[in-house]
């Protein structure tokens, strides 16, 4: 595993590689989850202090993963809810230009607004998004990695195609923050949301919502609570409108206060390793093994190997006690793939076992190279 790594996550008795499915936890994050429990237990816990404010860590250490100001990222619960306020926004005869295929928590909530606000959806492949922006478009809402195949989404065309027509963009960077840089202000991403109990190793039920400060007038604050006031605590009751927070706060939904709290600790250790190092680490692993096995790299720590025989190759697995995503296949004529997704506490003994475990159910895979644990 990476060096920063070894600190906070013990070694597996088995190779782990699933971080697309779900992330494993810090021993910081571990360890706060068990002490917020404890005191949940004894009733000692004082809710405010002891886990509500404790999120506000996360909006700090947020910032730097998603390339964004502090005072522009919304806590919410899951991506749906950030996408279905944006879209929500949206009025009748505005034009949202997607991908092919898009995660339903993005697409779903796209083709809701289709349907009872009178927006249009236009889906195009994946790789040809930047060059269908066109001048109906209103915003363009895509993935930045792929989480089915890895595949990465060219953010600076799709941004600057975007802005030549006046279009806002909103990412889905699930699969992408925490390993490859976003850059949210520096590209002009107006939104970017981000489920974090993925790559950013939080709890489930922690995700993260940048929204540009120029959108807020415009997209109104659809799922506000009582945590949505500039001094939350103050507002339980018969708050105005002119309370609401005066930052992205304004966006936020009620926590999940465990969840958050274990989130502190994920985030920051994360933002203590150096961007660069995470990127390079996590993506070499994938791209290690996508050369092993004769396929073209993703460019992200997520890699699709396709496989002749899905339930052999799932026995494989199992028997080498590989941890991976080995999921049906998605429709007619789509082969079966087993998803390899990489982190920092893998390393490159793990993937070139794997490689060497999958070889043989590759589609016209010449025999392994070699490269056995080391």
């Amino acid at each position: 595993m990476h060096p920063a790594a070894r600190a906070e996550f013990a070694p597996l008795p088995r190779t782990y590689l699933n971080t697309a499915g779900y992330g494993l936890p810090t021993a910081g994050t571990v360890a706060a989850l068990e002490g917020a429990l404890a005191a949940w237990r004894d009733g000692s816990a004082d809710w405010v202090n002891d886990w509500d404010v404790k999120a506000e860590r996360c909006r700090v250490a947020a910032g730097p993963l998603l390339g964004a100001p502090a005072d522009e990222i919304a806590l919410l619960p899951a991506v749906s809810v950030g996408a279905g306020v944006v879209f929500g926004s949206l009025s009748p005869g505005d034009e949202i230009l997607t991908a092919e295929g898009e995660f339903a928590s993005v697409l779903l909530p796209a083709l809701v607004a289709a349907r009872h606000r009178g927006v249009g959806v236009r889906q195009v492949p994946f790789d040809a998004l930047a060059a269908e922006v066109g001048p109906r478009t209103t915003l363009v809402a895509t993935s930045h990695v792929r989480s089915n195949d890895g595949r990465v989404q060219d953010l600076p065309a799709v941004a600057g195609a975007a802005r030549a027509v006046g279009a806002a963009v909103l990412v889905d960077a699930t699969h992408a923050a925490g390993v490859l840089p976003v850059d949210a202000e520096a590209l002009g991403l107006d939104y970017v949301l981000v489920a974090a109990y993925k790559h950013l190793l939080c709890p489930r039920g922690v995700a993260l919502m940048r929204i540009a400060r120029e959108r807020w007038d415009s997209v109104p604050p659809a799922v506000a609570s009582w945590r949505s006031a500039g001094d939350a605590y103050a507002h339980y009751y018969g708050p105005t409108l002119a309370d609401l927070a005066g930052t992205a706060a304004r966006y936020d939904v009620s926590l999940a206060w465990h969840a958050w709290v274990g989130a502190v600790a994920a985030l920051e250790f994360l933002v203590g390793v150096p961007a660069a190092e995470r990127r390079d680490w996590c993506v070499s692993l994938a791209n290690e093994t996508a050369k092993l096995l004769g396929l073209p790299p993703t460019g992200s720590s997520v890699l699709a190997v396709p496989v002749l025989d899905r339930d052999a190759a799932a026995a494989a697995l199992r028997a080498a006690d590989i941890v991976t995503s080995v999921p049906p296949p998605a429709g007619t004529g789509t082969g079966a793939q087993v998803r390899l997704s990489f982190h920092l506490y893998n390393d490159m003994s793990q993937a070139r076992h794997v490689a060497d475990v999958l070889a043989p159910f590759v589609p016209q895979h010449p025999q392994s190279s070699g490269g056995s644990p080391q």
